[in-house]
């Protein structure tokens, strides 16, 4: 990969970052908020359901920066855009598609593929 392209994905991960981080903050604040005491069942649910969904969405953001953070390690060590399983060249479009990609399509289609499996025998 050029050293042009590898700034332009800098710099594509970067500003994912920044905005992740500013929906984490609001994610945080609404979390936050104090709700006031509901005397209604349905409303204290629909305020629970909410704020677990809230505690979700901040979860994978904070997985999602984790990512982002490998990518850029990736970067400065030389090995961004080379699949971690079988180091082969990942494609320029996957990494423009996703571009905290670790692993080739073949190589990410076997682990979700082994992922299924493994759930399929445990239940």
């Amino acid at each position: 990969m050029t050293h042009d392209q590898l700034f332009v994905f800098r710099n594509l991960l970067h500003g994912l970052m920044d905005q992740i981080r500013n929906k984490d903050k609001a994610t945080a604040e609404a979390i936050s908020e104090v709700y006031q005491a509901c005397p209604d069942l349905n409303d204290r649910a629909t305020l629970e359901a909410e704020r677990n969904m809230l505690i979700l969405l901040g979860q994978r953001e904070r997985s999602l920066l984790q990512q982002i953070r490998q990518a850029l390690t990736r970067i400065d060590d030389g090995s961004y855009g080379i699949c971690q399983e079988c180091g082969e060249t990942i494609p320029f479009k996957r990494l423009e598609f996703h571009p905290t990609s670790s692993l080739c399509v073949h190589c990410q289609q076997d682990l979700e593929q082994a992922a299924a499996l493994n759930a399929m025998s445990c239940a």
